[in-house]
């Protein structure tokens, strides 16, 4: 690579910095400042809006599961203890436990406790701002890392400009309005790849090797350090998400192993190969999440539980790891290659191996998503989960232009790639990342929920590709080299500024009270209705079944506790919410359950599709002739017919279900919007 002046690499880094504290800022101000605008041109009772109506007391949140975290962090303040291990938000009146990692957790509590004593907030506003700057300050820190920690190795231009594009694109990730922990896993996930590559991905610089490239590969303890910083993000990231991140590992282990057979043989006078870094790689990796663990659980919360960290993920990490040892020995040197080595890379090879064997075929008790409601839950109503070749998703995602953008990124490393064209080191960049980029491809093709891991892969594998373009010993002809750096620079171009304009537009129409994202309307009925329903019965809790999205907020907003939820942890809430809705008429199931768990009211929205989810969560079929013999239909269309011990609660309904109007300058007209509802009093 040629060398940067120093100033110009630091000037670059800087501008990018402020750019980023620009729009992460920004988009928070923007987003809350467009939200309080709507709110304040909507009332329940045009023409005059009153200061008085109960759901202006609190935000609402744009995802269900941000509720839970922020209702997690509160309690953990409240019970004064470390962990939050069981909760009864849900699975009333047992609850359930609690298997979250609790970084999001620790992560809102400190902040909220932060702005009570820095700010003066109350506590309830004081979380809401947690909430509200989690996303967007980790959003910061991360692609800062990312600008901060590539800056010597890629040309800064480029680099920037995929950093910029990543933080637009994932915006989503780290949202104001969605507090969560897929952030957290994107940025340990990239920071492991980040980490490996700086690490020189198993190969480093002799101590009298020269050559401009060198640079690029960093000295043995220098290496090492970063494959031990690698190990730290790898345990992070299982941390988080295991199994996420397990399929991760696999995509960046099989463009290591790419890496190592191909380059094994032609390692330039300037490197040499340490297979021992990825010892250390391993080691560190399953010490951290083993630490992790015991933080998580000790000394007594110990289980079988394979759907999050646990010892056999730190076990099979190390597996992992040392067979990519054991094969970048056997393919540098076979003549150093031993019995000890051979021994070491099966042993890991049984330690990588016997983990999915576990999760597949051990016993359904250590992975409850093996069970059948859960396995229907996520084949049809959980959308991360499903494919978007479906016929109703792949239309959505055939529309994104970063899947195209990301096929030609792959394209022109491929190209590149061919007859060695690049110098040797970065043609051990491009492997990788195009083996892990397409890796994960195949990952989003077979669920779409990995597709928020594709924008730092695949905007890292351009940056990577314009750097290598522009090194003046790559053996390409000029009518190759032009084209290909217009076409990845306009490729970082473009998806920057169609990923900044759709957010930008959509806060703009928000500032002027024109518009709001349809499902940030529907949370926001949702907010009013529950809170509503929470003033009008005066503070008493509640026992609810409901629309399972609303549970979380019901909790959080302090109405009450419920059944179901849409989490592994509570299978049996939500076995038996759906129990209650798909009990065929006259319902003496649903009586026993409403007995059983003293549930007091009963929310539906008018709409069939929670009785016909039920139905096929415990049929596992679609049957129309089922469905409407149930309760939970009965429910949603009303009328006559419902059992004497459910009756319609009128007084509530109309209080929780009015109208809300919204006042929209540029139309000089009220806006009405209504989440309807019917609410039954139970008394079985």
């Amino acid at each position: 690579m040629s060398r940067t002046p120093f100033n110009r690499c630091h000037l670059l880094a800087g501008l990018g910095l402020l750019l980023l504290a620009l729009w992460h800022g920004g988009s928070l101000w923007a987003i809350d400042r467009g939200i309080r605008n709507v709110e304040a041109h909507a009332t329940m009772t045009p023409p005059t809006p009153t200061a008085e109506e109960p759901w202006r007391a609190m935000r609402f949140f744009g995802d269900p599961d941000a509720y839970y975290w922020l209702a997690y962090a509160r309690d953990l303040r409240a019970s004064g203890h470390f962990r939050v291990r069981r909760t009864v938000a849900d699975n009333a009146p047992y609850g359930r436990e609690v298997h979250w990692a609790q970084l999001p957790i620790w992560s809102l509590a400190g902040l909220s406790a932060l702005y009570e004593r820095l700010g003066g907030l109350p506590a309830p506003l004081a979380l809401e701002w947690a909430g509200r700057t989690l996303m967007p300050l980790l959003g910061f820190v991360f692609f800062s890392a990312v600008l901060w920690l590539l800056k010597s190795r890629l040309d800064p231009p480029a680099l920037l400009l995929a950093v910029l594009a990543m933080a637009c694109t994932c915006h989503y990730e780290f949202h104001p309005l969605r507090p969560d922990h897929h952030g957290f896993q994107i940025a340990f996930a990239t920071g492991c790849l980040i980490f490996l590559l700086r690490g020189g991905l198993g190969w480093v610089r002799r101590a009298d090797g020269g050559g401009a490239t060198s640079r690029l590969l960093p000295p043995p303890a220098a290496a090492r350090r970063e494959f031990v910083a690698a190990g730290v993000c790898a345990g992070l990231a299982l941390w988080l998400g295991a199994t996420v991140f397990a399929f991760i590992l696999l995509a960046m282990a099989a463009g290591l192993a790419l890496n190592l057979l191909l380059a094994g043989g032609e390692t330039p006078e300037h490197a040499r190969p340490e297979p021992d870094l990825f010892r250390w790689w391993g080691a560190t990796g399953a010490a951290t999440a083993l630490l992790l663990y015991a933080v998580e659980y000790a000394p007594h919360h110990f289980a079988m539980r394979l759907e999050v960290n646990h010892p056999l993920y730190a076990l099979w990490f190390l597996g992992t790891a040392e067979c990519l040892r054991a094969l970048a020995r056997w393919k540098t040197n076979r003549g150093a290659f031993r019995f000890r080595d051979g021994l070491c890379a099966g042993l890991g090879f049984w330690a990588a191996a016997s983990l999915p064997l576990l999760v597949l075929f051990g016993p359904a008790a250590w992975y409850l998503p093996r069970a059948a409601l859960l396995l229907r839950l996520h084949a049809r109503v959980i959308t991360e989960f499903l494919s978007p070749l479906q016929p109703n998703a792949i239309g959505v995602y055939l529309r994104d232009p970063l899947l195209a953008q990301g096929v030609l990124a792959l394209g022109c490393a491929l190209f590149l790639l061919g007859g060695r064209r690049l110098p040797f080191e970065y043609r051990g960049f491009l492997r990788v990342l195009a083996v892990a980029t397409g890796g994960v491809f195949l990952l989003f093709c077979w669920q779409g929920r990995w597709v928020q891991f594709l924008p730092p892969f695949f905007l890292l594998l351009a940056a990577v590709g314009l750097t290598a373009l522009r090194q003046p010993n790559a053996r390409l002809a000029p009518r190759a080299r032009l084209p290909l750096t217009a076409l990845l620079t306009i490729m970082l171009l473009l998806q920057t500024a169609q990923a900044a304009r759709v957010h930008v537009r959509l806060a703009s129409r928000m500032l002027r009270v024109e518009q709001m994202d349809a499902l940030w309307n529907r949370y926001m009925l949702q907010r009013n209705m529950l809170l509503q329903l929470k003033t009008v019965s005066n503070g008493r809790p509640l026992r609810l079944v409901l629309p399972v999205e609303m549970a979380p907020a019901a909790y959080y907003f302090g109405v009450g506790d419920s059944i179901g939820s849409l989490y592994w942890e509570n299978l049996a809430g939500l076995t038996a919410a759906s129990e209650f809705l798909a009990a065929p008429m006259p319902g003496a199931r649903a009586r026993e359950i409403a007995r059983e768990r003293a549930i007091t009211h009963v929310v539906s929205l008018r709409t069939p599709e929670e009785a016909a989810m039920s139905c096929f969560l415990l049929a596992g079929r679609d049957d129309p002739a089922t469905t409407a013999a149930t309760l939970g239909y009965a429910m949603a269309q009303g009328g006559t017919g419902l059992p004497d011990w459910a009756a319609p609660d009128y007084h509530l309904q109309l209080a929780a279900t009015k109208p809300l109007h919204v006042f929209v300058p540029a139309a000089g007209r009220w806006i009405p919007l209504k989440a309807d509802g019917r609410i039954y009093r139970l008394q079985p």
